[in-house]
């Protein structure tokens, strides 16, 4: 059969599909062989984790401090469900598209991975324990869609009976959902490689029932496939065969799906058949091809991408730490008072058997007995104080081996709990922040993982789910940004512009992060609160420079976490604000009453003295006396026709626009004017015929 090393030409193994399951059985052998050790190490760390014991360990007393080690480091690492941060790329605060395409997608995935119950928090959560206790966790992200045929009826032309539209039937999707799903660390498998990033070809196996194999792979195949995986099979890691479910009473065959990204295609392959069960092109469009991300490996070089757990790296202290254990409980069940006695004395047995209080007993030959020492040369006792004072070692030997592993393993005192009272509080800070320092590398490491596997599932999203069910499922329309949402929809629709403007990122997966999350808060309003009441005069002085005040504090309020629905809220004030400056102002109505009020107190002051002038007018005219001035001097009306003198050839005004002079009064007034012949009066003394 053919290796790994004698494959030259996929030619060389065969021909069409026949040559293709030769290749992907040697692929697979291959890897197996190459992942051999690393298996059979992490079975073994996985049995000492959960204490299991062989025939011939039963009498050992161990402490499973790998045990509490372990579960100290997995709730540093994982202490919640993480939260999807996607925000803009660069926190441009007038990119609002971006900003509501990122609240969109982090509703999308937080609804999942928070919810009570979620697969997908159940998945990362077990892959985070597996790469601690074995060195090595994974997860697959999978689209999950159920669609249903709908026929639409033929239209006919009611007049002709002609039919215009065919009978249609159309596949509709009725259900859609991006899953993430764990992989056992012992059914994921890839191509022999130094880094991840020459890694060819992934692979899961996955454990199908027949019912399951004639559903995915039809009636002929799902028949065919010999059903290898028996309930009693037992761990081989030469192949990497295990029993899928402990105890699970039906057979089932081991199925590999396989994603080579050298020909962008899917395969799905079984050992022990000569063909290939099912072939696919690239299904999911995703931008590494792979459907899961870049595995947590536990101490890898860039020699061979294979893991070392952290248990090899102290397994001689914890074997230590067992064996001091054991002797010293041994050698505590032996600290009791007992000793040896000269047989022929039996005074000394009755002394220790049968005496009570103030009982004396008697000896035969008293004198040889006091010769030969009295009780002290007659029995002899265990030396209990060396056999204390071994136990007493033997405690502070595993203390020091303790101390040992936590300093292998980056455990230090102050995390457990463990400090001394003459320790200072600066002290124990300092050590606190060395302890970490190991453990903000594993934090990281998780985070970049969880953000992997959440890109992926954003991605198939992105491209495979259907606009309706993204607005749905992301409430999105019925907060205030809801008139971004078609905009923010046609973003994450368009992967190639997306990518740059958009990112996925993982927070709050340990309670540090939890409680920097709401220290950061906590600043950003506080910040937020003493720009506005710097701003707020400035307001009140210029009005319309609240829009400009506005939009500087939402560029920085865009650089902290969390802040998309303050921005929502910022460009609704900036928004209500600007339309309030290019509105006409309304005047004040208390002071356009007033002016109302004084206008309508002229106009009644204004026909008085019309009504004065008028009424002096007719009384000098009656008694044939001269008008002082015309009344339109005073009141700005057309000159009277009933009296005075009329206007001059340049009108009311005097020369060149001015106004006529008023005519004085007292002493310098002058002469009247001879007053005019009414008709049909008789001519007065002194006037011209």
């Amino acid at each position: 059969m053919a290796t790994e090393q004698s494959i030259e030409r996929v030619e060389d193994l065969g021909e069409g599909d026949k040559g293709q399951a030769a290749l992907w059985g040697a692929e697979i052998k291959s890897a197996n062989k190459y992942l051999h050790d690393w298996r059979k190490d992490a079975k073994h760390i996985e049995e000492r984790y959960l204490d299991k014991r062989g025939p011939y360990e039963d009498s050992e007393f161990r402490v499973n401090l790998f045990w509490s080690t372990m579960q100290v480091i997995l709730a540093s690492l994982y202490a919640q469900p993480p939260k999807a941060d996607v925000k803009r790329l660069y926190d441009d605060p007038n990119d609002e598209a971006s900003r509501v395409a990122g609240e969109i997608m982090g509703r999308l995935l937080n609804n999942d991975i928070q919810r009570d119950g979620s697969t997908s928090n159940a998945a990362i959560r077990t892959a985070v324990q597996d790469w601690c206790i074995v060195g090595m966790g994974q997860v697959w992200a999978r689209y999950d869609v159920e669609t249903e045929i709908e026929t639409y009826a033929e239209v006919q032309d009611p007049i002709t009976g002609e039919v215009m539209v065919p009978e249609e039937q159309v596949e509709r999707i009725t259900k859609e959902d991006a899953l993430i799903e764990w992989v056992h660390w012992a059914d994921f498998l890839y191509s022999p490689a130094r880094i991840w990033e020459e890694v060819r070809w992934v692979a899961r196996r996955v454990y199908m029932t027949r019912e399951q194999l004639v559903a995915r792979f039809g009636e002929e195949i799902g028949r065919k496939v010999p059903m290898s995986q028996k309930p009693a099979t037992k761990m081989d890691p030469l192949n990497g065969s295990s029993q899928p479910i402990p105890k699970d009473p039906w057979n089932r065959a081991e199925v590999y799906e396989i994603w080579d990204k050298r020909t962008k295609m899917v395969y799905w392959y079984n050992q022990e058949c000569d063909y290939l069960l099912d072939q696919r092109e690239d299904p999911l469009q995703l931008k590494d091809f792979f459907p899961c991300p870049s595995p947590m490996f536990a101490n890898l070089t860039s020699s061979a991408l294979l893991p070392r757990p952290d248990f090899i790296m102290a397994q001689g202290q914890f074997e230590q730490m067992n064996e001091l254990n054991t002797r010293a409980t041994w050698l505590t069940r032996a600290m009791k008072v007992v000793g040896v006695y000269d047989k022929s004395a039996e005074g000394v047995q009755r002394m220790l058997s049968q005496a009570i209080e103030n009982q004396l007993i008697p000896v035969d030959n008293w004198a040889m007995f006091a010769e030969s020492g009295g009780v002290k040369g007659k029995i002899d006792w265990l030396p209990l104080d060396l056999v204390s004072s071994t136990v007493e070692k033997l405690k502070m030997f595993q203390e020091s081996v303790k101390a040992q592993i936590y300093e292998v393993l980056g455990i230090s005192d102050i995390m457990r709990g463990a400090s001394k009272a003459s320790e200072t509080a600066s002290a124990q800070q300092i050590k606190a922040q060395f302890g970490s320092t190991r453990m903000q590398l594993k934090q990281f490491a998780v985070a970049k993982f969880v953000q992997g596997a959440l890109g992926i599932k954003a991605e198939i999203i992105e491209k495979h789910f259907q606009p309706e069910t993204i607005l749905k499922r992301s409430n999105i329309m019925m907060s205030a940004d809801a008139q971004y949402a078609q905009p923010a929809i046609e973003l994450l629709k368009n992967p190639e512009e997306c990518e740059y403007r958009v990112t996925v990122e993982a927070d709050s997966l340990s309670l540090v992060d939890r409680n920097a999350q709401i220290q950061s808060y906590t600043q950003m309003m506080t910040a937020v609160g003493q720009a506005m009441q710097q701003i707020t005069p400035m307001i009140e002085k210029v009005p319309a420079a609240a829009p400009a005040m506005l939009g500087i504090i939402k560029s920085f309020v865009a650089k902290f976490k969390a802040s998309e629905e303050l921005e929502g809220m910022f460009d609704q004030a900036m928004q209500a604000m600007q339309n309030q400056i290019n509105q006409p102002k309304q005047p004040d109505p208390i002071k356009l009453a007033e002016v109302e009020e004084k206008h309508a107190g002229a106009i009644q002051r204004k026909a008085a003295a019309v009504k004065s002038l008028a009424d002096a007018e007719a009384t000098t005219v009656a008694a044939m006396l001269p008008f002082p001035a015309p009344p339109e001097m005073y009141v700005g009306q057309p000159p009277s026709t009933t009296g005075g003198q009329p206007p001059g050839p340049q009108g009311p005004q005097g020369p060149q626009g001015q106004p006529p002079q008023m005519r004085p009064q007292g002493p310098q007034m002058q002469q009247p004017q001879q007053p005019q012949q009414m008709p049909g009066q008789m001519p007065l003394p002194g006037m011209p015929r």
